[in-house]
């Protein structure tokens, strides 16, 4: 009867050990989410697609014009933006300075294949805008209804 107790006992302490390291695993990975999320971003995007062309919107607040770079292949609009901002906010007893700086990173797949060499870009207000034609054109036609 004692060395079975002992085994419970070894059992016990082990399921104990683990569920310990089940939870600060949990809180470092709780951690390294909030830290990553507060570094970094994934821009927003909106795909609108018309008959002659394909418009895609990025939301990139806080970021400068000069900052962003774009490559568009034949079906891929990437992506990649720095960003270095401060903010200062100065109380009656302390200051405090948050600093960040990073880039940001995103790749786009089209929903046809385009003509990297027809296409136009502007950035205002924190949002690019790039448009690019079709390789495709849809060919429309009206159907008169009897």
């Amino acid at each position: 009867m004692k060395k079975r107790d002992h085994v419970l006992e070894m059992k016990d302490f082990i399921q104990k050990m683990m569920d310990d390291t089940a939870a600060t695993l949990e809180g470092m990975r709780s951690e390294v989410e909030t830290k990553i999320v507060d570094y970094t971003f994934v821009p927003g995007r909106d795909i609108i697609e018309t008959y002659d062309e394909i418009i895609v919107n990025i939301a990139l607040p806080g970021i400068k014009k000069e900052d962003i770079a774009l490559d568009l292949s034949g079906k891929y609009l990437k992506i990649e933006a720095k960003f270095d901002t401060e903010q200062n906010i100065q109380g009656s007893y302390v200051t405090l300075t948050d600093k960040r700086t990073g880039v940001v990173k995103r790749n786009i797949k089209l929903p046809k294949k385009v003509i990297p060499k027809e296409s136009s870009a502007k950035f205002e207000n924190g949002v690019l805008k790039v448009e690019v034609s079709k390789l495709e054109k849809e060919e429309r036609h009206r159907v008169h209804i009897e």
